[in-house]
């Protein structure tokens, strides 16, 4: 069984689910092979507004690459370059997604899982989550397109410290560090507190969203300059559109918006 990724719908949130629990959702070749695809289809279907990932059971969230394969198909440097490719793929569109995206963390959250994980807008952590980049154990690279995500997130010198020692960070730490918005004590209070997040961004209004995740990209962006001229038409394009007119209605009217992302 080389594992599975789920993709299902509700209320506007696609859950996306790692199903590799006796390889603690480790992640094969034929699950990344799977992400472009379900990547695409979240971009593509106005239905959903945002992308929750998680790992299935309660032991991981996802520890990274699934190494019992690595013997066969990532045994040297050919072999790994191709490998490498297909997780190119997954994080291209991890990065460009114009929508929000959620990360339900629980257990062991390592290397390519982490990587998904501080590419997504929000992390929540239960108590018993571990973080960590544990490459230099392993005898592989964590090569600089991977350093960046987490220098991104909690900068060059703590993430020269988890790169370089391969330590996994725990606890309260995680949230000092920025490695997740918030800490809950357990696994269902994550998972609620998770899942609330990603409704409530479901029920905001997508054209916001939209433009708010495309001035995130252009400010994080390191291949190019910002386009500052695409962030700016896509945040004034929110004024002339129907979702920023139902906002004021709703507001006047004292009820919740209905917006349509149009």
């Amino acid at each position: 069984m080389t594992g599975l990724v789920c993709l299902t719908l509700e209320a506007g949130v696609a859950r996306l689910c790692f199903e590799h629990e006796r390889r603690l959702n480790a992640i094969s070749a034929a699950m990344w092979r799977s992400l472009p695809g379900l990547l695409d289809e979240v971009e593509a279907n106005p239905a959903i507004r945002v992308l929750l990932l998680e790992g299935a059971g309660d032991r991981a969230f996802c520890t990274g690459n699934d190494i019992s394969e690595f013997e066969t198909i990532r045994a040297d440097a050919a072999q790994s370059a191709i490998y490498n490719d297909l997780q190119r793929e997954v994080a291209k569109r991890m990065a460009g997604l114009s929508k929000p995206a959620v990360a339900a963390i629980q257990g062991h959250c390592l290397g390519a899982g982490l990587e998904l994980a501080l590419q997504c807008d929000l992390r929540f952590a239960s108590g018993d989550a571990r973080m960590g980049v544990p490459a230099v154990k392993l005898g592989l690279p964590y090569r600089l397109e991977d350093i960046v995500k987490l220098v991104d997130v909690i900068g060059l010198a703590q993430a020269r410290r988890m790169v370089l020692t391969g330590a996994s960070m725990a606890g309260a730490e995680l949230e000092r560090l920025g490695l997740v918005t918030a800490l809950l004590p357990d696994q269902a209070t994550m998972r609620a507190a998770a899942l609330a997040a990603a409704v409530a961004m479901a029920e905001a209004a997508p054209l916001s969203l939209r433009a708010a995740k495309a001035a995130f990209f252009e400010l994080a962006r390191r291949d190019a300059p910002p386009d500052l001229a695409r962030a700016a038409a896509l945040a004034d394009a929110c004024y002339d559109s129907a979702d920023y007119a139902e906002g004021r209605a709703a507001r006047q009217e004292r009820r919740p918006p209905r917006f349509q992302g149009r």
